[in-house]
């Protein structure tokens, strides 16, 4: 709206500029590009430097790369995932606090090893190459076996679970 009434008063003071300079020179004279053209330009170059300034420049779109992982200390979030190992379900037992505590021994077992992640994973999946491998039967069964019912033999069996992973070599 206000460049409309930019324009509007443009279109005005233009129109009085010629009624003022028709009026000093003599009506016979024909008008000049400079009379005509020049405060065209001129209202041109106001409407457009009003328009410039009020427009927004388009920010650069930047994506910010989020982890969806936990952004805070590691050993806490793996102590919390502990304390809720205690009264959760079994599919999160299983798939969070289990699945961690398999990737760790299959992570040791390939660098011990100098076995591939993939096949290490493989092998200890399978119930007869599994125990086989790893040489420790109590082991292989904590984390591959039944999951405990109750809280307190959760624990007890990720307490197991990180010592044997941690005293165990290929």
């Amino acid at each position: 709206m206000k460049t409309v009434r930019l324009l509007f008063w443009s279109g005005v003071a233009y129109a009085l500029l010629l009624i003022v300079v028709r009026g000093i020179f003599p009506s016979e004279s024909t008008p000049t590009i400079s009379l005509t053209g020049v405060p065209l330009i001129v209202i041109v170059v106001i409407i457009t430097r009003d328009l410039a300034r009020r427009s927004t420049n388009p920010t650069k779109r930047t994506v910010n790369a989020t982890n969806s992982g936990f952004r805070g200390d590691p050993v806490q979030f793996l102590s919390g995932q502990l304390r809720v190992a205690r009264t959760a379900s079994n599919s999160f037992f299983e798939n969070v606090v289990r699945a961690r505590l398999k990737e760790l021994l299959t992570a040791k077992v390939a660098l011990e090893a100098g076995l591939e992640t993939d096949l290490v994973r493989r092998l200890l999946s399978d119930p007869m190459h599994g125990p086989q491998l790893l040489e420790d039967e109590a082991l292989y069964r904590i984390l591959y076996g039944t999951t405990p019912k109750d809280g307190q033999a959760r624990m007890n069996m990720i307490h197991d679970a990180i010592e044997l992973i941690g005293a165990w070599k290929g």
